[in-house]
């Protein structure tokens, strides 16, 4: 898990994200808008989202390019291990 390493999730009332608390992009917030899962397990997931706040030392070329992508993708597939996981231990059985 990179929670609590590379990033912090936020919650504000229907809003979320989180925040990069080291890195490359230490200081940069980023409020996820929609995620949106394959109908197959052959797809991808999709999300929308923008930078809330970017420090100056990150620039828009910084947000736009292929090292972002992949932090951006470490931790969006982090939060949705955990999320499955936590629905996976916390289903009800049959009775």
């Amino acid at each position: 898990m990179l929670r609590e390493d590379l990033y912090t999730p936020w919650f504000q009332d229907n809003d979320w994200g989180f925040e990069f608390i080291s890195g490359e992009f230490l200081g940069t917030v980023v409020q996820i808008t929609e995620v949106k899962l394959p109908d197959d397990s052959g797809g991808e997931a999709s999300v929308d989202y923008h930078v809330i706040n970017r420090p100056e030392h990150v620039t828009e070329e910084d947000i736009k390019g292929d090292l972002f992508r992949t932090s951006f993708e470490l931790v969006i597939n982090d939060i949705l291990k955990e999320a499955i996981d936590n629905y996976e231990n916390n289903k009800q059985q049959p009775v």
